[in-house]
């Protein structure tokens, strides 16, 4: 696994930081979230109670407890939206495999999420939409009056699940080894690709001081590939993250060097090991059909269709 290029990590980083000056309050202290027992200790059964219960454990977890959240299992015959949507963004975002809105504000009542019925199926892809959904959630709640959400709304939505702790479940599903006919391919319900993601990830962990090892250990192959060349890339720039934290905005107009982590031959000796662990890994766990997992992709709204804040996302 490669990192992106230089200029895309530099734009990575740049943008993670304008997020962080921005949202820094709001997040608070943020615990790293493993897709294990620790953080998901409630048996899973794919229907609503489960849905429901994975729901409320995440948005504990993002600190978002003091808003009104609730999800619900939705078929092909699902009701219509509500109509009393106040923030103008409650038919988004969306689901394509249902066609039916992902969120729906519900006014003073709160916000619905809206998850298809095939999607319970998918824990992965189940997990990483409503890391997804709840960052939106965070976002449109934090928003200041006639502030517009960084664009596109999907990146900054992605980058935001990060930040509130939810990088590993992103991670997985950045890179889902799934079944098509021409084959097993890979799939992805995160906007932002597993190597741009693996980058935010180390960020969140160097800067919170979260250890990483915990993380590697639960990710498959490939996604472990990426975060240890994420973290020895962050290890390689202590000055990077030390601006970072004190003064983000300078990074955020990119002023900053990006050093280059070990030595060449070293670090593709290592990402050729790794590569043939993680193919050979890859091919056992081609479980998943390709249209499918990448049909259960949100897609957020444009910032200019987000609305006021109503609650803070606690801290």
């Amino acid at each position: 696994m490669q990192l992106p290029s230089t200029q895309v990590t530099r734009a990575v980083i740049q943008r993670y930081a304008r997020l962080r000056r921005r949202y820094a309050e709001d997040l608070g202290v943020r615990p790293l979230v493993l897709p294990n027992g620790s953080y998901f200790p409630d048996r899973f059964m794919a229907d609503a109670a489960s849905l429901e219960r994975i729901t409320r454990r995440m948005q504990a977890h993002a600190g978002m407890r003091d808003i009104p959240i609730r999800a619900e299992v939705i078929g092909s015959e699902s009701a219509p939206a509500s109509s009393h949507c106040t923030t103008g963004a409650c038919g988004v975002p969306s689901s394509a495999s249902s066609g039916k809105p992902r969120l729906i504000d519900d006014g003073k009542d709160g916000w619905r999420i809206q998850v298809p019925e095939a999607e319970l199926r998918h824990p992965v892809a189940l997990t990483t939409n409503l890391a997804r959904s709840l960052a939106f959630i965070f976002l449109v709640e934090t928003q200041n009056e006639g502030e517009l959400l960084e664009p596109p709304v999907d990146v900054t939505a992605d980058l935001i699940a990060v930040a509130l702790g939810f990088g590993p479940l992103m991670l997985q599903g950045a890179y889902i080894y799934a079944k098509s006919c021409g084959g097993p391919q890979v799939a992805s319900v995160t906007k932002i690709n597993l190597g741009e993601l693996a980058i935010a990830v180390a960020l969140f962990a160097a800067l919170d001081d979260h250890a990483l090892a915990p993380a590697l250990k639960e990710l498959d192959a490939t996604q472990r590939s990426a975060l240890t060349e994420a973290q020895d890339l962050m290890r390689a720039n202590r000055a990077l993250l030390e601006t970072l934290a004190a003064d983000p905005l300078k990074i955020a107009d990119g002023h900053f060097e990006l050093e280059a982590p070990g030595s060449f031959l070293s670090n593709w000796m290592r990402r050729r090991r790794q590569s043939k662990t993680s193919d050979a890994l890859d091919q056992a766990n081609a479980t998943m059909d390709l249209d499918e997992v990448e049909a259960l992709l949100i897609s957020m709204p444009p910032s200019s269709s987000a609305g006021r804040p109503r609650l803070k996302a606690s801290t």
